[in-house]
Order: C-alpha cells, then structure tokens, then sequence
C-alpha cells in the first residue's frame, strides 16, 4: 500500500505561525512548522499582506506548514483567492509547487505556495521587501520573524 504523501505549503505571511490567520486557518490543522526559505522576491501590499514572485535570484524567508488534510489546502485556497477552476488572470495568486530549503540552504523538497504575477503586484502597488523577511505592519498580525542565522 503507497503511503500517501503529506500536503505541504510554504508560508511567508499572515499564515505564517503566530501570524493574523495562523489560529482561523492552521490552528489544530498543521501538524508541523519548520523555518524555510524558497527562490523569491516578497512585496508588502498596501492590502496588509505580502504577495510573491518567483525569482532565482533572491531569498523569501518563510516557514513550510505540513497539513493534518486536504480540507486545510481548501481553507489556504479560500484565503488566498485561488481557484484551479477559474482562469488564471481571474485568481489573484496562483498555486505552483516550489522547492523549498532550510535556513541553511539544504533542499527540503517540494511544497505548494502561493504566488502572483509580476502584474498583479504592481496592480496591488506592492513594495519590495529587501529583507526577504515580512513582517505584519499592523497590530494583531504579526508573525514570527523568520530565524536569524
């Protein structure tokens, strides 16, 4: 019998442990959290979160949820305003499996994310995170920073 594979995601804001949706959204359905980092570029938007554009060239700093079930992914893709369903330019992010490295830059293999476009970031006039770290601007939604090394 295949064991079946466990549904990772990579966070990188307000699903971020301790972060503004981490208890509506994760709490009692993730059942692993460990500091990641993927090939990216993080935007802080005016909205109050961060969007994500895949870029080889930079670090976005995260963490890689292991979720109890598929229902949990339903939750993200709610949240995230992502439907496989739908076209493409509809969804305001999209849902590509990336690889994903720890702190120390080892490959943790594969997990979903959620990403934009590079047009849908400047659409939402999304500010470039230098860091690579986001941190909630706003009261109540914080998040764990990611571990400094």
């Amino acid at each position: 019998m295949d064991e079946e594979q466990p549904i990772r995601v990579f966070v990188y804001g307000t699903l971020k442990p301790g972060g503004h949706y981490w208890d509506r959204f994760c709490e009692g359905k993730v059942v692993a959290s460990e500091p990641a980092k993927a090939k990216g570029r993080l935007y802080h938007l005016p909205l109050g979160y961060p969007g994500m554009v895949i870029d080889e060239s930079s670090w976005a700093m995260g963490y890689i949820l292991t979720l109890k079930d598929e229902i949990a992914l339903v939750g993200f893709d709610y949240l995230e305003g992502y439907d496989e369903e739908r076209p493409p330019e509809e969804n305001d992010y999209d849902r590509p499996m990336i690889e994903v490295f720890s702190p120390e830059g080892d490959s943790l293999g594969m997990a979903w994310t959620y990403t934009m476009t590079p047009e849908r970031i400047t659409e939402h006039r999304g500010k470039l995170v230098e860091s690579g770290d986001w941190v909630a601007p706003f009261k109540g939604a914080s998040a764990q920073p990611w571990p400094s090394a």
